[in-house]
C-alpha cells in the first residue's frame, strides 16, 4: 500500500501524512489495483513499482434509465523517473482489456490532463458546472419541499452508507454511478487531513421523505473565516450531492444556503442543467464555471449501443474506428423503434456515418451532438440526412454528469 501511494504521489504531487495512510487506503480499489514492477536492474531496483492504476466497479445510468457495467479508472500514475518508456500505454491497454474481460461496456475517468486520454479512445462524455452562491440566495417555491425532513450530521460509513447507495440508485440522470459495490462505497468516506486543508471533517445533509426514505444528500465541509470588521464570512464546500426529486433538491439547497456563520456556498460537480440553476430566483447568483466531467471509452460497442434509449426512430449503418479493439470497428447497423435500440453487425454494407471510438464515447450519454462533432470535422457523413437522424436519436432529455469524483 505504501509503495503504491508513493508512486501515486509522483503522478499527483503531495506527501500523505503517515497518520492518513488508512484514510488514503480507503480511496483505493484494492481488488482492482494494478502495478508495474521494475525487472531490469539498469532501470532501478528490481521489484519496486514504476507505474500504478486502479478501477472501481460501477453501474452507470444511460439515457433511458438502464444501468450498464462500467470501470471507473483512477489513480493512474507513472513514476517521474520512468516516463517516456511506454508504461502508461501498457497500463491503459491492460486496464481496457481487463474491463472487457469483466463484461464492462466502457471505462470512465476524470482526466487530470485532458490531452492524455483521447490517445486511448476516451471522449468527453459530460461537462459539469461548479457554482459559487452567496448565503441566503432566494429559491423559487417547489411543491412538497416543506414536508421533507433534513438531518445534518458528521459523515460516517455505518450511518450513511445505505443513504448514499439508495439515493444514487434513485437518480435517473445519465452518467450517474451507483454505489452497489462495497469498495466504491467505502471510498466515499475517506477523509484524509491533507485533502481538508483548512476545513473541517466532512459533514452530510440528508433529506428524507415521510416514512424515512432518503431522497437527497450532500457531503460538505465548512471553512471558518472572519472579515477584518469581525463579520462571519465562512464557506460551505459541497463536494458531492444527489437529489432524486425536485422537492428534495429544493429542501437540500434551502439548508445548504442558510448555514450559520457562512457567507458563500461552493458546489461541484453539477450538471449543466442542474435544478439549482432553475430554482434560484436570480440565476446569475450561481456564478457558474464550466469544466469537463467524465471521459468515456467504449470497450464493447454493440453492448453499449444496445443498452441506451434512442429518442426517435433511426436506421443507420455506422463505422467505428478503434485501433485497440478491431472487433468494435463494425460496420454496425443501429435501429430503434419506440426508444428501444438494436445493434447488429453489417458486414459489407457501406456506412452512412463514420466516427472514431473517441467520438462515440463523447456522444454516448447525450452530452454533445453528433452534428456538433461533425461541424468540427470529427464525424463524417456519407449518406445525406443520416447524420441529422442519428444525432437526434442520440440526444438525451437531461444533461449527463457523474456526481461522484473518483
Amino acid at each position: 500500500m505504501g509503495e503504491m501511494l508513493e508512486v501515486t504521489s509522483w503522478g499527483f504531487p503531495g506527501d500523505p501524512e503517515p497518520a492518513d495512510l488508512a484514510e488514503w487506503s480507503r480511496m483505493l480499489p484494492h481488488g482492482r489495483a494494478r502495478a508495474m514492477e521494475i525487472e531490469d536492474p539498469q532501470q532501478g531496483d528490481v521489484g519496486t513499482l514504476a507505474g500504478v492504476a486502479g478501477s472501481f466497479t460501477f453501474r452507470m445510468r444511460v439515457p433511458g434509465g438502464d444501468l450498464v457495467p462500467v470501470a471507473g479508472l483512477t489513480g493512474v500514475s507513472v513514476h517521474t523517473g520512468h516516463r517516456r518508456r511506454g508504461l502508461l500505454r501498457a497500463l491503459m491497454a491492460d486496464h481496457l482489456a481487463d474491463a472487457r474481460r469483466r463484461g464492462e461496456v466502457a471505462s470512465a475517468l476524470y482526466a487530470a490532463e485532458s490531452t492524455i486520454y483521447p490517445r486511448f479512445g476516451y471522449g468527453l462524455a459530460a461537462r459539469q458546472v461548479d457554482v459559487r452562491v452567496p448565503r441566503g440566495a432566494a429559491l423559487r417555491d417547489v411543491a412538497g419541499s416543506a414536508e421533507l425532513t433534513v438531518r445534518v450530521e458528521r459523515l460516517d460509513r455505518e450511518s450513511h452508507g445505505r443513504t448514499l447507495t439508495l439515493v444514487q440508485r434513485r437518480v435517473s440522470r445519465p452518467g450517474t454511478m451507483t454505489l452497489d459495490d462495497d469498495v466504491a462505497l467505502e471510498a466515499r468516506f475517506s477523509d484524509p487531513s491533507t485533502e481538508r486543508r483548512d476545513s473541517e471533517r466532512a459533514r452530510i445533509a440528508v433529506v428524507e421523505e415521510p416514512g424515512g426514505a432518503p431522497a437527497a444528500y450532500a457531503i460538505f465541509r465548512r471553512t471558518d473565516r472572519w472579515t477584518d470588521e469581525g463579520m462571519p464570512d465562512g464557506t460551505v464546500h459541497v463536494t458531492q450531492l444527489a437529489a432524486a426529486t425536485p422537492a428534495s433538491a429544493h429542501r437540500l439547497w434551502s439548508v445548504l444556503l442558510d448555514i450559520d456563520l457562512m457567507g458563500t456556498v461552493t458546489a461541484a460537480p453539477l450538471a449543466t442543467d442542474d435544478a439549482l440553476l432553475w430554482m434560484l430566483e436570480d440565476m446569475r447568483a450561481a456564478l457558474p464555471r464550466l469544466r469537463d466531467n467524465i471521459w468515456l471509452r467504449i470497450v464493447d460497442v454493440p453492448a453499449a449501443l444496445t443498452a441506451r434509449e434512442y429518442l426517435c426512430p433511426v436506421d443507420a449503418v455506422i463505422q467505428i474506428d478503434d485501433p485497440l479493439f478491431p472487433d468494435n470497428a463494425g460496420p454496425w447497423r443501429v435501429t430503434s423503434r419506440e426508444g428501444t435500440g438494436h445493434v447488429e453487425a453489417a458486414p459489407g454494407e457501406e456506412p452512412d456515418v463514420v466516427l472514431s471510438v473517441q467520438e462515440l464515447g463523447a456522444v454516448y450519454l447525450g452530452g454533445v451532438s453528433l452534428e456538433s462533432l461533425a461541424g468540427a470535422g470529427l464525424v463524417e457523413e456519407r449518406t445525406p440526412g443520416a447524420l441529422h437522424a442519428l444525432a437526434a436519436a442520440f440526444e438525451s432529455t437531461s444533461a449527463p454528469v457523474s456526481n461522484l469524483f473518483f
